[in-house]
Formats: C-alpha cells, sequence, structure tokens
C-alpha cells in the first residue's frame, strides 16, 4: 500500500510539473540583451520549470545560430538578409531600439549635424575642434562585422559609406561605454538604454537638433532608430520548445512589458511605430 502511494504521489507530482518544462536558448545582439535577459527572469518566476538562457554574440551571430538551428530564438538588431529568410526562420519585432551617438564627455561637443557625423566616421574629421569642440583626437571605437549595431550606425550615419579604416572595435555594447567613458576623445554608437546605464561618465550626443530620448523618437524628430528583432526557426526547433519560445515572446509583446518595463529600459513599444517618421 504505501508504495502504490508514492507511487499516485509521483504520478500527480508529474501532472503538476509545467508542460513546457524545456530550455530555450536565445543569443545574439548585445544591444538588446539585457531586456531580453529581464524579461527571462520575469517570465522564470511565473513558469517553473522553464529556464530561458540569453548570451550574446551580436545580431549576425544570432541570424546565423537561429538559422542552423544552434539556438532557439535569434535576436537581433536588423532584418535578417533575404539568403536567412527563405530557410523558413520566422520574424518578432519586439521593441523599437534608440541608438545614439555618444562620446567621452570632455570632448566640448554635445550636438552633431548629419554631415559632420558621416564625415568624422568616414575619417574626413579627425579632430574634435573641427566641429566645435576641444583639440583632441577623434578616437572611433565601433563593433565588430557581426554586430547589429555597426549595421544601424552605418545604414542611418552613413548612409552605406565605408567606415574609416581608423577605429577599435569592442565585441559588446557594456565594453564599448565603458572604453568612451575612459578614453580621451572618443565617439561611438550605442543603444540608449546604456547610457542611461553609464550617466554621467558618458555624453549622448544629440542628432540633427534632436535629442534621443523618450520624447525625440515619439514625435518623430529623432531617427537614429531600428526594430530589436526575435527569429524563431520552425523547422528545426523541437514544438515543445517552440511552443515555450513563442509563448515567452508574446509574454514580451504583451501590453505590461511593452508598457512597464520596454519604457524604463530606454526601449520604444513596437506601437509607437505607426507615428514615427523614420522608415524602420
Amino acid at each position: 500500500m504505501k508504495i502504490r502511494s508514492l507511487v499516485l504521489a509521483a504520478v500527480a507530482a508529474f501532472a503538476l510539473t509545467p508542460a513546457f518544462a524545456q530550455t530555450v536558448t536565445v543569443m545574439g545582439s548585445t544591444a538588446l540583451g539585457p531586456l531580453v535577459k529581464q524579461a527571462a527572469d520575469d517570465y522564470m518566476k511565473s513558469h517553473p520549470g522553464v529556464q530561458i538562457a540569453v548570451s550574446g554574440g551580436g545580431s549576425m551571430t544570432g541570424l546565423n545560430q537561429v538559422v542552423s538551428g544552434g539556438c532557439t530564438i535569434g535576436i537581433s538588431d536588423v532584418f535578417a538578409t533575404p539568403a536567412q529568410d527563405k530557410t523558413g526562420i520566422v520574424n518578432h519585432n519586439l521593441v523599437i531600439e534608440p541608438f545614439t551617438l555618444i562620446a567621452n564627455p570632455h570632448v566640448g561637443v554635445s550636438s552633431l549635424t548629419p554631415q559632420q557625423a558621416e564625415d568624422i566616421w568616414t575619417g574626413k574629421i579627425t579632430n574634435w575642434n573641427q566641429v566645435g569642440g576641444t583639440n583632441v583626437r577623434i578616437v572611433r571605437i565601433n563593433r565588430p562585422t557581426s554586430s547589429g549595431t555597426r549595421a544601424v550606425l552605418q545604414n542611418t550615419v552613413l548612409h552605406g559609406k565605408p567606415f574609416s579604416d581608423n577605429q577599435l572595435i569592442q565585441d559588446a555594447s557594456g565594453t564599448v561605454a565603458k572604453m568612451v567613458a575612459s578614453t580621451p576623445g572618443a565617439i561611438s554608437f550605442i543603444e540608449l538604454e546604456f547610457v542611461n546605464l553609464y550617466k554621467g561618465r558618458i555624453r549622448g550626443i544629440a542628432y540633427n537638433g534632436a535629442v534621443c530620448d523618450k520624447q525625440g523618437v515619439g514625435s518623430g524628430k529623432y531617427t537614429l532608430i531600428s526594430f530589436g528583432h526575435a527569429y524563431l526557426n520552425p523547422g528545426k526547433t523541437n514544438p515543445q520548445v517552440l511552443k515555450v519560445a513563442q509563448d515567452f515572446l508574446n509574454f514580451i509583446l504583451s501590453p505590461q512589458f511593452q508598457g512597464t518595463t520596454v519604457l524604463k529600459a530606454g526601449y520604444m513599444p513596437v506601437s509607437y511605430v505607426k507615428q514615427l517618421k523614420a522608415r524602420l
């Protein structure tokens, strides 16, 4: 009788175990990563048994990994390429990501015109005194070619033109912010959340007279923005894991999460896209 009771108890416990006790792996954008990590922590609290592991590597890594089946969700600051789309991956636009030019606080410049910003990154302008700042050499700090942030910078500020060869490369948004803070004359391009995290240590640079903040983005005056994407690959994902991943993305897209956590973190809800002038 005692054995039978133990068996019944085990069966009952199994029945109460979450149906989707699975591990979801997320890889890609280090700009989008902190928000997705926060979402994962919140989601796991209300979904016992579900594990969501978030790592970086850059947008291109996230896209390549989800295409190959190396991760469940690939997060990216840019759209997949046509070739990647053909593999059957499915896009979900999670948030609007405001990006901003940043500089070391001592450069003496708080705003750049589009032409000045382009000329700095292509190498035509080499000293901050050429744009009204202090007499200090410009140090360009960029992300690697696997980075979606780098792609957004090239598309929105350089309009597709090549970067100057004279630049330093850092792998993640956090290390970029730290390097800009400690390097005289440094400039870079980063997601708004990191400006808030490193407030006082780095300076956000206004672009075309508009500041990267909720008001600037929401009004459509600030245009250096992108979608934060999450890609799934139904063809290479276990159906149970896929169902959990989809539910997790629905959690991020819920009005509650979009209207609170997304805004507090410096992102914008995807619903704002209807009022923006910038093309995403």
